[in-house]
């Protein structure tokens, strides 16, 4: 039997002990086509996907509708961008990305899931700091286990 989609990934354990660059090369490993290095991307929308995955990870997120629901709201409410954060999804970059999806999937994916939206909100509230947006990569050597103690913060699926 296989693992549920949304743990399949070390990284999304609360326990994990690998450190954060672990977690984000195993993240881009499981999805080779989300690196984002090459000189397609504009500086900001470069900075917005580092961003955007670093916290996919931080907070042990796959990449499943209900999953980047929970990084957008987590991404606004948990981490020091707030609500510059929706600029990024502003980017050319990025409204290509939602221009292949099926219409309304993330917003599906919440109605679906309304117990999401409010469990996400009590547990960014809840956080003791907020994750750098940007500057993350202070704490690339950091065991995730160790990061979400010391920001307050509990996994997706924990």
């Amino acid at each position: 039997m296989n693992a549920p989609p949304e743990l399949r990934h070390r990284f999304q354990s609360a326990h994990s002990t690998q450190t954060l660059a672990e977690g984000l090369a195993e993240y881009f490993e499981a999805h080779p086509a989300l690196k984002r290095d090459g000189d397609l991307l504009s500086p900001e929308a470069k900075q917005f996907f580092r961003s955007h995955d670093a916290v996919h990870v931080v907070y042990g997120c796959g990449t499943t509708m209900p999953d980047e629901a929970v990084v957008k709201l987590s991404s606004l409410l948990g981490t020091t961008g707030g609500l510059a954060v929706l600029r990024g999804y502003t980017h050319h970059e990025t409204l290509d990305i939602y221009t292949r999806l099926p219409l309304g999937s993330t917003v599906l994916a919440l109605l679906a899931s309304p117990y999401l939206i409010v469990r996400t909100l009590w547990r960014c509230a809840r956080q003791t700091r907020r994750w750098p947006w940007v500057g993350y990569e202070a704490f690339l050597d950091v065991p995730l286990h160790e990061l979400r103690a010391a920001f307050g913060i509990r996994v997706a699926h924990g």
